[in-house]
Protein backbone atom coordinates (compact mmCIF):
# COMPACT_ATOMS: atom_id res chain seq x y z
CA UNK A 1 0.00 0.00 0.00
CA UNK A 2 1.38 3.08 -0.77
CA UNK A 3 -0.44 5.60 1.87
CA UNK A 4 -3.04 5.61 4.78
CA UNK A 5 -6.61 6.76 4.22
CA UNK A 6 -8.74 7.79 6.52
CA UNK A 7 -12.38 8.81 6.19
CA UNK A 8 -13.92 11.83 7.97
CA UNK A 9 -17.52 13.56 7.46
CA UNK A 10 -15.75 16.08 5.15
CA UNK A 11 -14.37 13.83 3.02
CA UNK A 12 -10.57 11.27 2.42
CA UNK A 13 -7.63 12.28 3.97
CA UNK A 14 -4.71 10.11 2.21
CA UNK A 15 -1.15 10.32 3.92
CA UNK A 16 1.44 9.08 1.01
CA UNK A 17 4.21 6.69 2.27
CA UNK A 18 6.53 9.41 1.01
CA UNK A 19 5.55 12.14 3.56
CA UNK A 20 5.88 9.74 6.50
CA UNK A 21 9.80 8.78 5.22
CA UNK A 22 10.50 12.64 4.63
CA UNK A 23 9.01 12.90 8.61
CA UNK A 24 11.18 9.85 9.90
CA UNK A 25 14.39 11.55 7.56
CA UNK A 26 13.97 15.09 9.64
CA UNK A 27 13.30 13.35 13.19
CA UNK A 28 16.24 10.89 12.88
CA UNK A 29 18.57 13.89 11.39
CA UNK A 30 17.84 15.77 14.13
CA UNK A 31 19.51 13.72 16.80
CA UNK A 32 22.61 14.24 18.40
CA UNK A 33 25.13 11.79 16.92
CA UNK A 34 23.43 11.07 13.67
CA UNK A 35 26.06 12.67 11.02
CA UNK A 36 23.44 11.66 7.74
CA UNK A 37 20.97 9.52 6.54
CA UNK A 38 22.23 6.83 4.40
CA UNK A 39 21.75 5.39 0.81
CA UNK A 40 22.76 1.71 0.30
CA UNK A 41 26.22 1.99 -1.52
CA UNK A 42 25.32 -0.34 -4.15
CA UNK A 43 22.42 1.52 -5.03
CA UNK A 44 24.73 4.73 -5.27
CA UNK A 45 26.84 2.91 -7.53
CA UNK A 46 24.18 1.88 -9.94
CA UNK A 47 22.78 5.16 -9.98
CA UNK A 48 26.15 6.81 -10.99
CA UNK A 49 26.27 4.27 -13.71
CA UNK A 50 23.10 3.86 -15.16
CA UNK A 51 21.94 7.67 -14.11
CA UNK A 52 18.51 5.72 -13.18
CA UNK A 53 16.56 6.43 -9.88
CA UNK A 54 18.05 5.23 -6.52
CA UNK A 55 15.95 2.44 -5.77
CA UNK A 56 16.78 1.97 -2.21
CA UNK A 57 15.62 5.03 -0.31
CA UNK A 58 17.12 5.86 2.85
CA UNK A 59 14.07 6.02 4.78
CA UNK A 60 11.47 2.76 3.75
CA UNK A 61 7.64 2.21 5.25
CA UNK A 62 5.37 -0.28 4.89
CA UNK A 63 1.83 0.01 6.26
CA UNK A 64 0.50 -2.54 8.39
CA UNK A 65 -2.90 -2.60 9.51
CA UNK A 66 -4.67 -0.40 12.31
CA UNK A 67 -2.88 2.81 11.88
CA UNK A 68 0.20 1.17 12.48
CA UNK A 69 3.61 1.86 10.12
CA UNK A 70 6.79 -0.03 10.12
CA UNK A 71 9.65 2.36 9.92
CA UNK A 72 13.40 1.67 8.34
CA UNK A 73 15.93 4.43 8.22
CA UNK A 74 19.94 3.89 7.29
CA UNK A 75 21.94 6.41 9.11
CA UNK A 76 25.78 6.93 9.60
CA UNK A 77 26.88 8.45 12.79
CA UNK A 78 29.69 10.69 14.22
CA UNK A 79 32.86 8.90 14.79
CA UNK A 80 33.05 9.06 18.66
CA UNK A 81 29.36 8.60 19.40
CA UNK A 82 28.00 5.83 21.25
CA UNK A 83 25.91 4.05 18.33
CA UNK A 84 23.59 2.16 20.52
CA UNK A 85 22.45 5.18 22.55
CA UNK A 86 22.16 7.08 19.06
CA UNK A 87 20.11 4.42 17.42
CA UNK A 88 17.47 4.21 20.16
CA UNK A 89 17.09 8.04 20.27
CA UNK A 90 16.60 8.56 16.69
CA UNK A 91 14.00 5.47 17.48
CA UNK A 92 12.28 7.72 20.21
CA UNK A 93 12.35 10.73 18.00
CA UNK A 94 11.23 8.92 14.48
CA UNK A 95 8.10 7.55 16.81
CA UNK A 96 7.51 10.92 18.50
CA UNK A 97 7.72 12.59 14.81
CA UNK A 98 5.14 10.56 13.29
CA UNK A 99 2.87 10.13 15.69
CA UNK A 100 2.44 13.90 16.57
CA UNK A 101 2.28 14.80 12.69
CA UNK A 102 0.16 12.08 10.77
CA UNK A 103 -1.46 10.23 13.59
CA UNK A 104 0.11 6.74 12.73
CA UNK A 105 1.65 4.09 15.11
CA UNK A 106 5.50 2.85 14.44
CA UNK A 107 4.78 -0.94 15.22
CA UNK A 108 8.70 -1.19 14.28
CA UNK A 109 11.28 1.34 13.83
CA UNK A 110 14.55 -0.04 12.59
CA UNK A 111 17.67 1.83 12.53
CA UNK A 112 20.53 0.52 10.37
CA UNK A 113 23.84 2.60 11.26
CA UNK A 114 26.16 1.99 7.56
CA UNK A 115 29.10 3.94 8.96
CA UNK A 116 31.03 6.01 11.00
CA UNK A 117 32.33 9.59 9.44
CA UNK A 118 34.87 12.02 10.95
CA UNK A 119 33.63 15.62 11.59
CA UNK A 120 35.74 17.92 10.56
Amino acid sequence: MQREERGTEYGAVKIHKNVVAQIAGIAAREVDGVSRISYDIWAKIVHALTGGKIKKEPVRIEFKDNNEISITVSIVVTYGVNVPTVAINVQENIKKAVERLTGLYPAGIHVKVKGVEVKT
